[in-house]
């Protein structure tokens, strides 16, 4: 279905590898060197040494030391390129040079860089460590140090083996790596030759770098999220931004190297050739850095080359469609991230999100990630201060000295070290021993305790009175909690390494025992408290369903949809218990703590989650087990506050998206690690399944093995709990304003713009001061004015004085950007030149052109390339739109300009009129105006324009101010909202998808359920062949109708139940109708006696008939007398009105007592709203029983039958007597002809 689709464009879409798409990015260095065939190994030293002679001999002499500072390495490396290769053609030493450089570029010098890469995480522990102590001694580098080591901590927890980013972190740390210079310098204050202390010199370049860490940390992080074929069709684009950051680092490396060698005392020389060493290296990474690319890449690139390349891919719907479809043969991903994650089940649009990101610039892409990194960035900064602060040395832990004794040794805690000590394991045991060990060592201290109370042990025991109680959970039964709490990977083994972590991670007023004993018995307290609340709040949901506002009734549904069944998957297989009060206190400030900590991370990002290394950073380290209930009840919390404003209030439409797709990070968490316990259990060659019925307590069983749980046949009868929504007993202080990530829609459609002129637009350059401001235009298209509404934007200078941007909102509701720049021309004309850059689905745009003489007209040529720019454009500062809107098109002007500008001042003066005096005809021209736009947008929606229909948008587009074409879309937003579509359902017979009245078969199905649209073709079908049913579906089966949605699996066994019984219902009210009928035909039939007729004249009787068309809505029982039979009811359709004939329709979502029937012709209209019934109540349809005759009379029958069978065969067989003789007489004398005639 087009977006928008009268504001596109047959232009081909831009070329992404084109450096003019870039937005002004310069273009990737070009990198010359030189390239002889020669061979040859040579020593590292001496190939080093010729290396380093070749560079110097080609360095310009007159150059100082001040220019390599400002100089850039492309530049540098070409010029050096250039002179070699000079040197190569006529110099026969510099051919001699030139070999081992050949051979180092080819070979070492890339190993080298390849290397640092694949060693990247080895080493950045040991670098920040040594840079917190550099830091000790130089404070003034903290900034960066600690820049540096909160990007690495996020880059270790994202870790996607991507080689791109590796070689910008590469980068980074050898910028980082030039600070660890300042060891030698123990004074900070010290005066250099020139008078600057080292801290004076550098504190500025420290800012510098710190901001350059963080904007790289961005853009990786941007670049991360980014899907599998955005990063092949816009690689070359990305690839020129990222290159950016290589040469910033690879300058403030050399800056820091500069500024160290003033204070360290390096000779001038010396820092020319490592600054020439740091040029010369930028060759080489960026040689690796264009080579980095994953096979999956390259199998894709093949494939998008197959398919006409980059362009041609971009303006092809169907092309990106089965691209998104690509697996790669061979495959190095091996978790989901936030790059394949945006389009989840409920209605995710995966095509409209690649397109977004493919019409993306880097540089917009960035912007608008930034706010969520910086999130992240704050988190990852708090973890960091917090990791320090749970470093706590718990009392009579034990200070490890040396490891040469036993591997008992790196034992922090003292009991598990004499444990472990007596034992004498090695690094590992096996969980159950380390468990059974445990427990024994406990009760012996036990023991010992009891000895010593007694005086007869005089050894002091490890055992506390106030750990006493949490022996009796140290227990062979409850093995199986607490080896999973240690054993962390479920190997079956216990490490060291995995001792010392569960050990320090427990609370600083927790004593061993007792964190033992909430892992043996208070996480499983804990989840299954988390498991009720959140049963509850779905319950709470799904009750307030019906209370949403319908412009919020998709968005609901579709979230969930997306979350719901997942989440109820889990808590159904958790097993319960009970547990005492009492236990539950003992946890109670630990359960608290985590809570908090939980909601402090959550608040910090604003509960949304974007990627697997922002849920790592909540959630903390360890197993998803640990926090995944209270995590799931805090979000789900949070989301329930949004539906209680859904029903107020229409919400953005991204806000419940984004709620459900950071739920669904937290179930990508949850499959990783089912998967790995998958992966485990088969290699420890166990049942699978038997494993997941022991392990957290049952969490994962159902996940290992739904299809029971959730098929039809268990749904009929399983009752989900349901609670009545009451909005007193929630909280009435909720701040909507905190809760919301987006603005909610308002009431007030026409927003006035806020233009004030900022310091930076004072400081601009006087070019820029003269376009900046708001403005107002049109675009023309080659065969029609306008080329879509009318466009408004505010520019204002960029923070460099020499550019100017914007950034709107189209009148179609979709954001864009304004970036451009302007060139003085030789005859003095100043031209301007920008782009707009949409954020989603709309291609960007290209504008040249010039200012008039009195600054209030912007004119040019525009299109969707800077090669073919060859349409008009025009913008009007300082000009109302409504003026705008009375100009008469272009065409008028270029016939005749004076008749063009009189009709063009009169329009506008009438319309003003017309308007201040509040006439008649201005409003209803108005209100003309939004009908039919309204009525086209819908065609257009539903892809049925036709050209009348472009044609009138134009006319209109030209007519209307931006606010209201801007309105025009809200309406119709509002009223797209609201239309239900029962999401993942398909006929059953015609494979449709199915929109409005579903119809379902009552008795089919033990997995799903057997549905049809309401074509009569399909609900009288016959279905033969299913592989969940034994019998064929009759059209004859008993059938419902749904008219609005239902979440499938949470309703359809209500459905089906409440159905059941409605129709139970139906059928006896038909029967009695039936059989009361049959009584009167039979009683006025039989009462033909005028005796009889008198008496009943004389007692004042008349038959019986209806006071009422709804008679059969009523109670038809005497109620003064209990011992009469309840009158017979004469049943009739709510709608018509006419007595109800069967096949008919019964509603099961009135109240029993209303019993509301529908004929079968008011049904066929879509449904009917009469009273308190609605179009929308779900009915079951009530088909006529086959005649039943009485057993005696079919017998009789039967006996009838058979006996003028019996006659029509003794009939029969006379018959064929006679046939018989007859049949001889003939051949008898047919014999005698022919003798006569033979002896004649």
């Amino acid at each position: 279905m087009p977006l928008f689709g009268k504001h596109k464009d047959t232009s081909p879409p831009e070329e992404p590898s084109s450096p003019a798409a870039c937005e002004g990015q310069t273009a990737p260095p070009t990198i010359a060197f030189p390239q002889p065939t020669l061979s040859g190994d040579n020593d590292d030293l001496t190939t080093a040494k010729k290396l380093d002679d070749a560079f110097r001999s080609v360095g310009d002499a007159k150059q100082g030391f001040h220019k390599y500072e400002d100089s850039k390495s492309r530049k540098f490396l070409n010029k050096s390129g250039d002179a070699v290769n000079l040197l190569q053609t006529n110099v026969t030493t510099a051919q001699s040079y030139s070999s081992p450089m050949k051979t180092v570029y080819e070979s070492d010098a890339m190993k080298v860089v390849r290397e640092g890469v694949n060693t990247l995480i080895d080493n950045l522990p040991g670098l920040i460590k040594a840079l917190d102590e550099v830091a000790k001694l130089h404070p003034f580098i903290g900034i960066a140090v600690g820049a540096f080591r909160v990007v690495v901590e996020l880059d270790i927890k994202r870790r996607d083996n991507d080689k791109k980013i590796g070689v910008l972190f590469a980068e980074m740390k050898d910028m980082m790596e030039a600070l660890l210079q300042l060891r030698s310098i123990k004074d900070e204050e010290a005066i250099g030759p020139d008078g600057l202390t080292i801290k004076a010199r550098m504190q500025e370049l420290v800012k510098q770098a710190a901001d350059e860490i963080k904007s790289c940390a961005n853009a990786c992080d941007t670049y991360s999220k980014k899907k599998l074929i955005v990063k092949v069709i816009k690689g070359s684009v990305w690839d020129g931004t990222l290159k950016g950051f290589i040469d910033a680092f690879a300058n403030r490396r050399k800056a820091f190297t500069f500024a160290l060698s003033i204070h360290i005392g390096v000779g001038v020389d010396d820092a020319n050739r490592k600054l020439k060493l740091i040029d010369a290296k930028i060759d080489i990474v960026l040689e690796f850095f264009a080579k980095a690319v994953t096979p999956e890449q390259q199998e894709l690139a093949a494939l998008v080359q197959k398919k006409g390349g980059p362009t041609a891919v971009m303006g092809d719907n169907d092309t990106l469609k089965e691209l998104l479809k690509f697996k790669p043969a061979s495959t190095t991903i091996t978790k989901r991230d936030g790059a394949e994650h945006k389009a989840h089940e409920g209605g995710g649009d995966d095509l409209s999100i690649v397109k977004e990101e493919l019409f993306d610039s880097p540089e917009l892409a960035i912007r608008k990630n930034l706010d969520i990194f910086e999130r992240k960035f704050k988190m990852q900064q708090r973890e960091l201060t917090e990791e320090v602060k749970r470093v706590i040395h718990h009392e009579g832990d034990r200070v490890i000295e040396a490891v040469t004794s036993g591997p008992h040794e790196r034992i922090i805690d003292p009991d598990i070290h004499a444990i472990w000590k007596e034992m004498r394991w090695p690094g590992h045991v096996k969980a159950r021993h380390f468990v059974l060990a445990l427990r024994d060592f406990y009760r012996e201290q036990l023991e010992i305790k009891k000895r010593k109370i007694h005086g007869v042990e005089e050894a002091a025991s490890r055992l506390n009175d106030q750990d006493e109680w949490a022996l009796e959970y140290i227990s062979l039964a409850r093995l199986q909690a607490i080896s999973e709490a240690v054993d962390d990977d479920a190997s079956g083994f216990v490490t060291i390494a995995e001792v010392n972590q569960f050990t320090t991670s427990r609370p600083k007023d927790f004593s061993l025992p007792q964190w033992i004993a909430y892992w043996a018995v208070g996480w499983h307290m804990t989840s299954q408290d988390y498991r009720a609340k959140i049963v509850d709040i779905f319950a709470k949901m799904f009750s307030m369903r019906p209370l949403i506002h319908p412009a919020n009734r998709n968005a609901v549904d579709q979230y969930l949809r997306a979350v719901w069944r997942k989440i109820c998957t889990l808590t159904s297989s958790l097993v319960t218990t009970t547990y005492p009060d009492s236990l539950r206190d003992r946890f109670s400030t630990y359960v608290e703590s985590e809570e908090q900590r939980l909601r402090e991370g959550l608040e910090t990002v604003k509960y949304d989650i974007d990627a697997m290394d922002t849920l790592s950073l909540i959630m903390g380290p360890g197993r998803v087990e640990k926090t995944l209930f209270p995590l799931l009840y805090l979000l789900l919390r949070r989301d329930f506050e949004i539906f209680r404003v859904c029903r107020t209030r229409m919400i953005h439409k991204d806000e419940l998206w984004d709620a459900s797709d950071t739920i669904l990070y937290v179930l990508d968490a949850v499959i990783n690690r089912y998967n790995d316990l998958l992966v485990t259990f088969k290699q420890q060659k166990v049942d699978p399944a038997n494993q997941f019925k022991v392990h957290a307590s049952e969490l994962f069983d159902y996940w290992h093995d739904d299809e029971d749980f959730w098929s039809l046949k268990n749904l009929r009868t399983y009752e989900f709990k349901e609670l009545d929504y009451n909005d007193e007993e929630e909280d009435q202080n909720v701040d909507v304003g905190k809760l919301l990530n987006y603005p909610a829609a308002d009431d007030d459609l026409y927003v006035v713009p806020n233009d004030v002129l900022t310091e930076g637009d004072a400081q601009a350059d006087e070019a820029v001061r003269l376009i900046l401001g708001r403005w107002h235009g049109f675009q023309a298209a080659s065969t029609r004015f306008p080329m879509g509404t009318m466009i408004t934007f505010c520019l204002h200078a960029s923070a460099d004085h020499g550019s100017y941007e914007a950034g709107a909102v189209g009148a179609h509701g979709t954001a864009f950007t304004v970036l451009g720049g302007y060139r003085t021309k030789e005859d003095g004309t100043i031209e301007y030149s920008f782009t707009r850059t949409y954020a989603a689905r709309i291609k960007k745009s290209y504008f040249v052109g010039t200012l008039d003489e009195d600054g209030v007209t912007l004119s040019g040529k525009w299109g969707y390339s800077l090669e073919k720019m060859d349409t008009a454009f025009w913008f009007k500062r300082g000009v109302a739109p409504e003026i705008l809107v009375a100009r008469p098109p272009p065409a008028e002007f270029e016939e005749n300009k004076i008749r063009a500008l009189w009709n063009y001042a009169l329009t506008y003066s009438l319309d003003e009129a017309r308007r201040r005096l509040y006439s008649w005809s201005y409003f209803k021209e108005r209100r003309d105006m939004r009908t039919e736009y309204l009525e086209l947008l819908e065609r257009e929606v539903d892809d049925l324009s036709t050209e009348e229909d472009i044609a009138r948008f134009a006319y209109l587009d030209r007519k209307s101010t931006y606010d209201d074409v801007r309105c025009y879309y809200i309406l119709q937003n509002y009223r797209q909202r609201p239309k239900p579509a029962h999401f993942d359902i398909y006929c059953d017979n015609c494979g449709d998808h199915i929109y409005g009245t579903r119809v379902v078969c009552m008795e089919c199905g033990t997995r799903f359920t057997f549905d049809f649209c309401e074509k009569p073709a399909c609900v009288s079908s016959e279905i033969k062949s299913r592989d969940d049913v034994e019998a064929p579906h009759l059209p004859t089966h008993d059938l419902l109708k749904i008219r609005t949605n239902i979440l499938h699996h949470r309703e359809i066994g209500t459905v089906l139940r409440n159905a059941t019984e409605g129709l139970k219902r139906a059928k006896t009210l038909l029967e009695r109708a039936a059989k009361g009928a049959e009584e009167d035909e039979a009683s006025e039939s039989g009462s033909g006696s005028d005796e009889e007729h008198k008496d009943g004249e004389a007692s004042g009787q008349s038959p019986t008939t209806p006071s009422s068309p709804k008679l059969a809505h009523r109670d038809f029982s005497d109620p003064s007398d209990s011992d009469s039979e309840a009158e017979v009811p004469v049943l009739t359709c709510v709608s018509c009105s006419e007595t109800i004939a069967q096949p008919c329709w019964y509603c099961i979502d009135c109240p029993e007592d209303a019993n509301i029937f529908v004929c079968q012709s008011c049904d066929e209209k879509g449904g009917v709203t009469v009273g308190d019934h609605l179009g929308t109540h779900t009915l079951v349809r009530c088909l006529e029983p086959p005649a039943e005759e009485d057993s005696d009379e079919e017998q009789d029958s039967t006996d009838d039958r058979v006996a003028a069978l019996e006659t029509q065969i003794s009939a029969l067989t006379s018959q064929m007597s006679r046939i018989e003789k007859l049949l001889q007489s003939l051949v008898g004398g047919r014999t005698a002809e022919l003798v006569v005639d033979g002896e004649a």
